[in-house]
């Protein structure tokens, strides 16, 4: 199976996303027991795009690509902008606090790339045709 969205980058265009990729995926057993964790991760995903990548700007799309089959889901979110350092992001995460040290924090900000990482199986950052993505998979672990 194999779909494809695009949003405007504008906060909250992910939930209209969201549920098409819920209505894409209904039904399709052996990826159902990981469509929340599917969810969450395709969100902060579009977000960080229309947000870090896009800069909010409205004339900029956000596109969302998946491919699923029995065994995984790979999307591939792409936006307009100049890329993420991830190798620095990386670097740096050693002086961040623990997750459990950000709990207690007031700010909820910057938990997207936490929430990514723990919830897929497989992140990639790179770049096609002049476009930044970011790409997730999902597998099914013969469950479903």
């Amino acid at each position: 199976m194999y779909g494809e969205w695009s949003m405007r980058s504008k906060l909250g265009q992910e939930r209209r996303i969201l549920a098409l990729l819920a209505g894409y995926l209904n039904g399709f057993a052996p990826l159902s027991h990981r469509l929340d964790d599917m969810a969450t991760v395709v969100a902060e995903a579009c977000l960080n795009a229309a947000e870090h990548g896009n800069g909010l700007d409205l004339h900029k799309r956000v596109r969302i690509r998946l491919q699923v089959d029995r065994e995984r889901a790979v999307c591939r979110i792409l936006d307009e902008g100049s890329g993420f350092d991830y190798e620095g992001w990386m670097a740096a995460k050693a002086d961040l606090p623990r997750a459990e040290d950000k709990l207690e924090e007031d700010n909820p900000r910057g938990w997207g790339l936490f929430l990514i990482q723990s919830l897929s199986d497989r992140v990639r950052f790179g770049y096609e045709a002049g476009t930044f993505y970011t790409e997730v998979e999902f597998v099914s672990n013969g469950e479903g």
